[in-house]
């Protein structure tokens, strides 16, 4: 009676009597007659027929080969199928067997019986063509005692950095003391992206000359990174996985196996490390490969560690540079409200984000008063600030060196052309308070009116005519602004803001609107602080619950009375 004597793998030293069929499945399926439980064994692995009363075996399940192969007596098996003789040795990755005819129940001869208490580990671990995913609870289990100490002693190295730039080599040259039959190495990263361009971080070789001209196989790389699963082969050059790629003749590689570093749910790839051999006579096997994976797989922590370190310095970085890009934005803004005899005066000003585009100034102007500035940068964030930085400067020097508020708003146009942010606008209603005559001259460029409460009448009404109302600055190359005057008598106070105030959103997405304004200050009071206070808190009334969506900037003065 046949029958097959498992030297190595599940249930070794069973012997398996082959009776029962015309075929016996060998492979990694739960319902084969021999089940051998390794990733790199194929479902339908090797059958054994019966035919005419001769066992044959053939490799893969009569319609395709297996993915890494069947050896009979270390000899791959490539015919369609092959006789099996009395003693042949069948090996299947690391499963190996022997198939006898004789009765099961006679004893072994001496030399198989010495094979199945000591394995001649320098044949059983011959090399195999493989591609085993990274499972850390079998590899763990399957390693001798001198590679799991190197897998912790690289482990305990892996958590004392979160420096990508140590890391890396420190990983390849542990790499280098343990697989001495490794001429080259390299850990390779892909980029993010549609590209996903691959990078070498590390190229190490045994002679250091060598490493300028070291060169990796983009074809092993990609397949692996696609794949997500580690790839070994006894002889590259030759292996048709590969398509027989020019790049790995060019590049010498024999021997080769590459381990993907991958995130840890193990859904993406993000680089690769591999070795590989020139030399014939050196080969890798399953089990390097093995603790290759486990290497890998702590490599990727450690680098997803050094990542995310990475990322929270940044942030670290970007918080302490906001918060002084915010100090430096308040730094131009007013330090205090003017202190003129007769008026009072309001102000408020609150970003959207850290830093914003709203701007507001008091400029005193000697012998003709204040001047009265509120602008909004078209856009948000460090841009708009650093634009509203210039045109806070720009706009002090125009109101004083220029005799009137619309050739000092014209001289501001015309220096935002001239430093070519001519892509950029800027909205802007420029004042200058005569607390002597009384009388507030306004520009507009394309800002919103201001509104003056008239205490005569009881009524809140707009300053600049819509027909004096110009382009924003930074629109229209030499625009000529225009200005209208009108006189505050005691009681009167003059409101503006920016657009940030009307486009204040609620949580149905509805916009405050210039009837916000209006509703928000019915009921008085009138003064330039009742007017803002009442403004402002109408504002965080209505978009209560929701995030700020503009800058919001409120400017108010008035005589009192």
């Amino acid at each position: 009676m046949a029958f097959l004597h498992i030297l190595k793998g599940t249930n070794q030293g069973q012997k398996i009597p082959l009776n029962g069929g015309p075929r016996f499945i060998m492979g990694r399926n739960a319902d084969s007659h021999v089940v051998i439980n390794d990733p790199a064994v194929s479902r339908i692995h090797a059958r054994i027929l019966v035919v005419q009363g001769k066992y044959y075996i053939e490799d893969g399940d009569g319609e395709s080969k297996s993915r890494n192969g069947t050896y009979i007596n270390n000899r791959l098996l490539e015919k369609e199928r092959a006789p099996l003789k009395n003693n042949d040795r069948i090996k299947i990755c690391d499963f190996l067997c022997t198939y006898h005819e004789e009765d099961e129940r006679k004893p072994l001869p001496a030399h198989l019986r010495q094979e199945e208490d000591d394995l001649d580990e320098a044949d059983t671990s011959s090399t195999v063509e493989a591609m085993l995913s990274h499972s850390s609870q079998a590899i763990l289990e399957t390693q001798p005692a001198e590679k799991l100490k190197f897998l912790l002693d690289i482990t305990s190295n892996l958590t004392q950095t979160f420096d990508e730039g140590a890391l890396l080599p420190k990983i390849m040259a542990s790499l280098f003391q343990v697989f001495k039959q490794a001429d080259r190495g390299f850990i390779i990263m892909r980029e993010e992206g549609a590209d996903g361009k691959l990078i070498p971080k590390v190229i190490k070789t045994r002679r250091m000359h060598d490493e300028t001209n070291a060169r990796f196989s983009r074809r092993i790389v990609h397949q692996c990174i696609e794949t997500g699963q580690a790839l070994l082969s006894e002889d590259a050059s030759a292996d048709k996985r590969f398509d027989l790629s020019q790049s790995i003749a060019d590049c010498r590689i024999r021997s080769v196996m590459c381990a993907p570093l991958a995130s840890r749910d193990n859904s993406k790839a993000f680089g690769v490390i591999q070795l590989d051999t020139q030399d014939r006579s050196k080969k890798f096997n399953a089990e390097d490969l093995k603790l290759l994976v486990a290497v890998a797989s702590q490599a990727a922590i450690a680098l997803e560690n050094a990542r995310l370190h990475e990322v929270l310095l940044a942030r670290d970085r970007y918080r302490r540079d906001m918060e002084l890009a915010k100090a430096v934005q308040l730094s131009f803004l007013p330090k205090r409200l003017p202190e003129v005899p007769g008026y009072s005066f309001f102000a408020h000003y609150e970003a959207a984000q850290e830093v914003g585009g709203d701007y507001y100034d008091f400029i005193p102007v000697a012998q003709r008063g204040w001047a009265i500035m509120i602008g909004d940068v078209a856009g948000k964030g460090v841009p708009a600030a650093l634009l509203m930085a210039k045109i806070s400067s720009d706009a002090r020097f125009c109101m004083l060196t220029e005799d009137r508020p619309e050739t000092a708003v014209i001289e501001l146009n015309a220096l935002m052309h001239q430093a070519g942010l001519s892509d950029r606008f800027v909205t802007l209603a420029a004042g200058l308070l005569d607390p002597h005559t009384h009388q507030v001259t306004f520009v507009n460029a394309g800002h919103m009116s201001p509104l003056i409460y008239r205490k005569a009448t009881g009524q809140l009404e707009e300053v600049v005519p819509r027909d004096l109302t110009g382009f924003p600055l930074g629109v229209v190359e030499g625009y000529p602004y225009d200005a209208c005057t009108v006189s505050l008598n005691p009681g009167d106070s003059l409101l503006t803001f920016t657009d940030g105030v009307t486009d204040s959103k609620n949580k149905q997405d509805v916009d405050f609107q210039m009837q916000g304004v209006y509703q928000a200050l019915k009921e008085g009071p009138y003064t330039p602080l009742g007017m803002g206070e009442k403004l402002v808190k109408a504002i965080k009334q209505h978009s209560l619950g929701c995030k700020q969506h503009d800058d919001i900037t409120v400017v108010a003065f008035g005589r009192e009375g």
